[in-house]
């Protein structure tokens, strides 16, 4: 697959810089016993799918290493990489602190000196290493296993309490999951299980950011507000653009700070600019729209004006819009428009002739032509490439001359120069070769980047959808 660009890259450009804090400076010194003459390295967490590495330092024969610099660490929480695949987590609040353990059992032996948000962090995950290793007996009768339950919880909230005004107490409670409450009435009957399943239900989706501060940047810096903002909309949301822009506002609007702002907005809409559910770039757009293009302070003024690109080109391209003509020259010469070929269905298929996907992929949907004429679907192929030989190459190796073919290339009668008239790029946003829309008889858009082998499915699909129910 030829790749032409990403928009998803643009946004990220406005995160240039994000949290940093005075110059003080940091100093955290380590000493790993089972660790020598190695590096390590200082990162912290971006989201749970990203680190952003701060500092890297030698371990000497001892054990022993030194992160230091002239700049103070954004708060949060940071992990030290060592032997390639194991890391500790550790909270950056004091930026100058030791610790002292063994590679053998790090947690168990951690001793943390000058910090309290790291002392009460490995003092919690070590009790929480014994009590739950405790519940993996499998000899433990259902009483025990009940009872051990408790102790957790009771240790758990004795915890939080203790360490109430401390942020690892916020980054602890935020990976609870809400209580929710007994049903008030008894289940006896199948209405009343499903009663009681849409009660926990609504309750549990109203409720599921209680116990994150979606006020404290210092959370973007942790794996857990990505996964609670991706959980949410996977596991929560209905994967239709209405309700996940509905639910995107109701998320945004009690979040002032400006770095969480623009965090969640950043993941909201890059989810949704290019997601495998066809018709969710509505959201997309609807988040550009709201949050970029409206509210233009929150962000650098080449991201805005790149997302108001993206939008001028995504929106007319939206499911249940009529998609622009395009206006191309057939093998004989002749002009050939979109908007007047006929069937009930067109898959338009733009390929790029030397892309070797696009020749893997021709082939299926060759293979589909009789299904094609049953459903009375045309295939408008459209090569991206103005190149004539090359195309027409192209069409009689893959022998597609029953599909109506075009190229983007027009002779002038007066001047005999040849002229273009289409940009592929920005009106039917073709940064990867091949790629499919599918269209009515009105050539409205019911389907778009819908991989080749799913095409019949697709069309089964939508038209089992648009039956009236008996």
């Amino acid at each position: 697959m030829k790749y032409i660009g990403f928009c998803a890259i643009f946004l990220m450009l406005s995160w240039q810089g994000l949290g940093q804090a005075n110059s003080s400076g940091f100093s955290i010194k380590g000493t790993m016993r089972g660790l020598k003459n190695t590096e390590v390295y200082l990162a912290h967490y971006f989201g749970s799918t990203q680190q952003v590495i701060k500092d890297t330092a030698i371990v000497d024969d001892q054990g022993n290493f030194h992160f230091q610099g002239t700049e103070e660490l954004p708060l949060g929480l940071y992990l030290i990489s060592f032997q390639k695949t194991k890391f500790l987590d550790f909270i950056i609040g004091n930026s100058n602190f030791s610790f002292e353990t063994d590679t053998l059992d790090a947690v168990a032996s951690m001793r943390v000196i000058g910090s309290p948000e790291n002392e009460a962090f490995y003092k919690f995950q070590g009790e929480m290493m014994k009590q739950y290793g405790l519940l993996r007996n499998p000899s433990l009768a259902p009483a025990q296993v009940n009872s051990l339950r408790q102790e957790i919880k009771r240790y758990q909230d004795s915890w939080l309490q203790q360490n109430k005004n401390l942020f690892v107490s916020k980054l602890i409670k935020a990976t609870f999951d809400p209580e929710i409450p007994a049903f008030k009435r008894v289940v006896k009957t199948k209405k009343d299980s499903a009663d009681l399943y849409q009660y926990q239900y609504a309750y549990y989706k109203r409720h599921y950011f209680d116990n994150i501060d979606l006020n404290d940047d210092r959370f973007i810096r942790t794996p857990f507000l990505q996964r609670k903002i991706d959980k949410f909309f996977e596991d929560l949301v209905v994967q239709e653009s209405d309700s996940i822009s509905k639910e995107a506002d109701i998320l945004l609007k009690p979040i002032q700070n400006a770095d969480v702002r623009k965090y969640v907005i950043y993941k909201i809409a890059s989810t949704y600019e290019n997601h495998n559910v066809v018709g969710t770039d509505a959201a997309f757009v609807h988040m550009a729209e709201k949050y970029y293009l409206g509210e233009p302070a929150l962000w650098d003024t080449s991201t805005v004006r790149r997302m108001k690109e993206r939008v001028q080109v995504l929106k007319p391209l939206l499911i249940g819009k009529r998609i622009p003509n395009m206006f191309l020259t057939d093998p004989q010469g002749k002009l050939i428009q979109l908007h007047n070929t006929g069937g009930n269905y067109t898959v338009m298929f733009l390929y790029d002739p030397d892309c070797s996907h696009c020749k893997e992929e021709t082939p299926k949907l060759l293979a589909q032509q009789a299904y094609f004429k049953s459903k009375g679907i045309q295939v408008f192929a459209a090569s991206i490439v103005r190149e004539m030989d090359v195309w027409k190459k192209f069409i009689a190796e893959f022998k597609i001359q029953s599909w109506i073919n075009g190229i983007d290339i027009h002779k002038n009668v007066k001047t005999g120069k040849e002229e273009y008239f289409t940009d592929f790029r920005n009106t039917f946003d073709v940064y990867s070769t091949p790629i499919v829309y599918i269209l009515d008889k009105n050539k409205r858009i019911i389907g778009k980047r819908i991989p080749v082998d799913k095409i019949q499915e697709f069309i089964e699909f939508t038209e089992k959808k648009s039956k009236p129910a008996k």
